[in-house]
């Protein structure tokens, strides 16, 4: 089936971007115009992440919806909990997460077609702009694959799902699981090697050098805030779970460390230290930034604590009883609220803002968290096992101290199995929320943990279908 895509970029615009281009509705833009200088790029490339906050993606389906209910971190609140895919509704949400993952990637398409056309000679930000549009083109196809494509590694050469890496109507076929994993990997080895300099090296997460951000050309919008964009950091951790995925442990461990290394950009949360922070934002190591948040569908809207319900006896066990747990875990008493209604409720506050007298007090961007440092932590300790169990099982303690553990040691006499079991004991206290407890469920191949059960691993669980369309036409 062809589809037009168009520069919903717009609808996303820079301070004053009216002043500079004259608008014109969707699908009738002047691609020249539009791309004529960095600041059209820039557009671009803002309108992408824009069109990832929205809810059928990263603004609430990709990170507390239907991977969260499979993995069971909710009661019961559609047929994605009963893993019945052929449902109406859930083959619905299944088509507007894949049309609206697949929609940003065509504007990056667009952003990298146009941009054949330019050099770092010509365009001062060449490689900033790139660089992320390459990152997040494989980002997002890694996701895509890790939702919709075989159980690896036996489905290897199995049909997966379409790399799009071109701006057109073309039909793009429907790729094998290893010829996806090829296509990632050089996008974001391309990536890595363009944004080598970026300026999150020198000015961190933020922007806080006064000579850029009164820039009056207004290109500090290539500077600014890049530990909530595909930075150069974030490359590496997208290498990293790409290489965990492809099993090459060196790989995945050394862009792991490279990320922990990092130190002075990023530091795991405590919240001891930053009680009003509810999302440890000096340790994202990328995210999105959701004006939206706060509205309905959403995630910081009240509406969301109400739908996605939780389960006391569940949450008990995830926090206090598996994986040598304390009561005195911060994500618990960090990420959680209780309702005044009779009876109370419990509900994830993760994404909620406090007010106080009309007042916010919550000390966090509206951002939504696509990875964090804590996740390479993981990633470097599961790489670990079997080679330095000990180090492995330093890495994991350093997390929990953080997460105000340090009373709770745990033993060095665990296996290497063993260890692998915590890592996923942490994973599940870590990631209730943010979608990701499902792919390592299904990249280990591992039953889903339902407290006094276990659901037993399977294709039919772990493999999401591809919308019929795509199958239909796609392969014509």
């Amino acid at each position: 089936m062809k589809r037009i895509y168009y520069i919903l970029a717009l609808l996303f615009p820079l301070a004053s971007c009216n002043e500079w281009l004259d608008f014109t509705p969707p699908g009738a833009v002047d691609e020249d115009k539009m791309f004529e200088d960095e600041r059209g790029f820039q557009e671009v490339l803002a309108g992408s992440y824009s069109l990832l906050t929205s809810p059928s993606a990263y603004g609430m389906e990709l990170t507390a919806g239907f991977p969260d209910e499979i993995a069971r971190y909710w009661a019961e609140r559609s047929e994605f909990f009963n893993f019945k895919y052929e449902d109406a509704a859930v083959v619905g949400r299944l088509a507007s997460t894949w049309n609206k993952m697949y929609e940003t990637i065509a504007n990056l398409n667009l952003l990298l077609d146009h941009a054949k056309k330019w050099t770092p000679e010509t365009m001062p930000h060449y490689n900033l702009i790139v660089g992320e549009a390459k990152g997040l083109r494989a980002y997002l196809h890694l996701d895509l694959l890790r939702l919709f494509g075989p159980v690896l590694p036996d489905g290897i050469d199995r049909p997966a799902i379409p790399y799009r890496d071109e701006f057109s109507n073309n039909i793009t076929r429907q790729m094998t699981a290893r010829e996806v994993l090829v296509k990632i990997e050089t996008d974001l080895t391309e990536a890595r090697t363009l944004l080598v300099n970026d300026p999150i090296h020198e000015n961190g997460r933020s922007i806080e050098n006064a000579s850029i951000a009164n820039d009056p050309g207004n290109k500090a919008f290539a500077y600014i805030f890049r530990g909530i964009r595909m930075n150069y950091h974030a490359v590496c951790a997208t290498l990293a779970r790409y290489h965990l995925l492809t099993g090459n442990k060196p790989e995945a461990l050394a862009r792991a460390k490279e990320v922990i290394d990092a130190k002075e950009i990023f530091q795991l949360g405590n919240a001891k230290t930053s009680s009003q922070d509810y999302m440890f934002q000096p340790e994202l190591v990328w995210a999105l930034y959701d004006a939206e948040i706060d509205k309905s569908g959403h995630l910081g809207n009240t509406s969301f604590s109400f739908s996605y319900s939780v389960n006391d006896a569940f949450r008990s066990f995830v926090y206090k009883e598996q994986g040598y747990g304390l009561p005195d875990d911060s994500r618990l008493n960090h990420w959680w609220g209780t309702t005044g209604t009779t009876p109370a409720m419990e509900y994830l506050s993760k994404y909620f803002r406090v007010m106080n007298n009309d007042n916010d007090v919550t000390k966090w961007e509206k951002v939504i968290s696509m990875i964090r440092l804590s996740e390479l932590y993981y990633i470097a300790a599961e790489a670990l096992i079997g080679t330095d169990n000990a180090e492995a099982r330093r890495l994991l303690q350093e997390v929990r101290n953080a997460r105000n553990l340090s009373t709770s040691l745990i033993p060095e006499t665990l296996s290497g199995d063993e260890l692998l079991e915590q890592i996923l004991a942490e994973q599940r206290k870590e990631f209730w929320g943010e979608g990701k407890l499902f792919y390592t469920y299904k990249r280990l191949f591992h039953d889903i943990i339902i407290r006094d059960s276990k659901i037993p691993a399977s294709r039919a669980i772990f493999e999401l279908p591809v919308p019929k369309e795509e199958i239909e036409y796609g392969n014509n």
